[in-house]
């Protein structure tokens, strides 16, 4: 009985990723199509069942497509600037605008290394992430830190601190990610005997 909960188990670990991820793509599926599709079906007539979603990802791959040649980056350029004389808007605009080319950047990531810090109190570890080495606003070597949720990472909390206070583990980004949206549940190997190899500086 033991074996068989076991395999159950083993089965289950498999299969949930997969049906996660399936029921993740059907959702933003019927999402973008139920927003789309008031709009379409006067158009056509009748309801093309995905349309609205094929038209939404051939609307970014174009867009993707007009901004990687000259005369495309020329006319973004301008828009660019035109929203960046918005009041408020430009502001809100130009601080979107570079945490997206920091994310989709090729030639850089987003987040440079996996820190270890006390946070929200000493005694109290947290993990983060270091997105830049240095915060000019403050005396002395820092990292720019931002701290993740669990289990979701796209919000969380950006601190500074003194780069004595920081731990950084010799452990990837994608590593860390994993620990985090896993709850700790996912480690790295080099972590199992309750400690992480630190990285040297």
């Amino acid at each position: 009985m033991k074996r068989i909960l076991s395999m159950f188990g083993a089965g289950l670990a498999t299969l949930l990723p997969v049906y996660i991820s399936i029921w993740l793509i059907i959702w933003l599926f019927n999402m973008v199509d139920n927003i789309l599709k008031p709009l379409l079906e006067p158009i056509f007539g009748f309801a093309v069942p995905g349309l609205g979603f094929i038209i939404i990802i051939s609307f970014i791959i174009l867009l993707g497509f007009i901004s990687t040649n000259f005369l495309g980056h020329k006319i973004l350029g301008w828009w660019e600037n035109v929203m960046h004389r918005i009041p408020l808007l430009g502001k809100i605009y130009g601080t979107v605008k570079r945490i997206t080319d920091s994310i989709f950047s090729s030639n850089k990531s987003a987040f440079k290394k996996v820190a270890l810090i006390e946070f929200p109190r000493q005694g109290i570890y947290s993990l983060g992430f270091v997105t830049n080495e240095e915060f000019p606003y403050v005396q002395g070597d820092t990292y720019s830190i931002f701290i993740p949720t669990t289990p979701n990472p796209t919000s969380g909390w950006f601190v500074v601190l003194p780069r004595e206070d920081v731990t950084i583990l010799d452990i990837s980004v994608d590593q860390g990610m994993e620990i985090i949206i896993s709850a700790g549940m996912v480690a790295p190997e080099n972590g199992k005997n309750g400690t992480y190899q630190i990285d040297p500086e």
